[in-house]
């Protein structure tokens, strides 16, 4: 019988020896294997082909050994299922063929509720899991928060000021609401199929929240957020990761919602957060800039934060955000290497 994975120990609260190590977009174009895999494949055909999802999700694993793997995939793929187009553009990012503005425009959303038409999802977990079973790595599934979601679907893409979907808040708050309703009942069949499919762990990523004032947050994330870790059908209690921009400023209601982990970004005292009378455990919080630092002040950042971090039980090392695409390999491998030695 194997060991408990050393991400499952920390997620659980739980002291471990050494901080697990995984960073959020670490399968991806910052890696030259992947790149050579998009000379071949765009973006959507690699995320929605089994065999391609499965061989990204397994890169990072393969040359760094990370503590967990997460899902290559796109927050994305709830619109998609609820019939919303869209494409990915180089350099430009998602861009929808028609943004979700009017009654009739969510009402033309299909209305099962299902997460049809992404099984390839559930045939990549399937895939992955007897090659990370045999290296006793977890795999964690994700989807985006209903907020987060639901603010390309109203832009029509990325959105620097989410200008549309701030109009929609003040201009028409209950289409609004409808729209994130639906995304939710969507999001909570979703990861209900990724755990019966075989994910050890889930996060949520609202990312653009961030950019809400904190009783819009509360408003408009929080009960939807709480709603799908509430409702999900989870008996082996995997746990459940949320991850939001400027978690400082919502740190009180993340901790309403149920989950097991707050992923932290950079603006957050992370060894006052950590000694704290808290309920989760805490994943971040490095900013991914420092990856760019010569390697010897690289290390001499990770070795801080883990002198910081090392009195604390239930602490995962991570990134505040995504890598970047233009982030050297080598500079992930001196993280991983230097938390793993110590």
């Amino acid at each position: 019988m194997q060991k408990t994975p050393l991400y499952i120990t920390a997620a659980q609260g739980n002291l471990t020896s050494r901080p697990p190590v995984w960073m959020m977009r670490q399968a991806g174009r910052y890696l030259p294997e992947y790149r050579e895999l998009r000379k071949q494949y765009n973006f959507k055909q690699m995320m929605s082909t089994p065999d391609l999802a499965t061989e990204v999700t397994l890169q990072p694993i393969r040359r760094f050994q990370m503590d967990a793997a997460i899902l290559f995939s796109d927050i994305l793929v709830i619109p998609e299922s609820l019939g919303c187009k869209f494409d990915f553009i180089e350099s430009k990012g998602p861009v929808f063929e028609t943004p979700i503005r009017t009654v009739k425009d969510i009402e033309n959303l299909n209305s099962d509720h299902s997460a049809q038409n992404i099984d390839y999802v559930y045939q990549a977990i399937r895939q992955l899991k007897p090659q990370l079973n045999a290296l006793n790595t977890p795999l964690v599934g994700f989807a985006g928060a209903p907020f987060t979601v639901a603010s390309y679907m109203i832009e029509g893409g990325s959105s620097a000021s989410l200008k549309q979907t701030k109009l929609l808040m003040v201009q028409n708050p209950a289409l609004l609401h409808q729209l994130l309703q639906k995304i939710t009942v969507t999001t909570i069949n979703y990861l209900n199929a990724q755990i019966e499919n075989g994910v050890e762990a889930l996060q949520l990523f609202d990312t653009w929240a961030g950019l809400l004032a904190w009783d819009d947050f509360k408003n408009l994330c929080f009960p939807y957020i709480k709603t799908i870790i509430q409702s999900l059908n989870n008996p082996n209690r995997i746990p459940i990761t949320v991850f939001c921009k400027n978690t400082s400023a919502y740190m009180e209601l993340l901790a309403q919602t149920g989950c097991d982990v707050i992923s932290v970004d950079w603006t957050v005292n992370l060894p006052q957060l950590l000694k704290s009378n808290r309920s989760f455990a805490v994943q971040g919080n490095l900013d991914p800039h420092w990856l760019y630092a010569p390697h010897n002040i690289l290390k001499d950042k990770i070795q801080l934060l883990l002198a910081e971090t090392k009195p604390y039980q239930g602490y995962i090392f991570n990134l505040g955000h995504g890598l970047m695409p233009d982030i050297s390999p080598d500079a992930v491998k001196c993280v991983v290497d230097t938390i793993k030695s110590s």
